[in-house]
């Protein structure tokens, strides 16, 4: 996508926003604020532990992956004769 267009995108939504909570009474405006903040660090602690799996599941997978090529090798006997 066009980066000007993304840029209007969330200038868009900023302004939306603002516009709600101009229409909220101060005090319930202060708390959509605080529920926003919390529900953006949960959604940071979220992908911070979906990386780190995901890390680790790859991690595993190389590392099984190594031992099994390693530690395998297979002999097939074959008869002459």
């Amino acid at each position: 996508m066009n980066r000007e267009f993304i840029k209007n995108m969330i200038l868009a939504k900023q302004y939306e926003r603002n516009a709600f909570l101009s229409l909220l009474s101060p005090t319930v405006a202060q708390h959509i604020k605080v529920i926003e903040k919390e529900v953006q660090g949960m959604i940071v602690d979220l992908a911070k532990e979906w990386a780190v799996d995901v890390s680790s599941a790859v991690n595993a997978a190389e590392t099984e992956k190594t031992n099994k090529n390693v530690g395998e090798k297979k002999v097939k006997k074959v008869n002459i004769g």
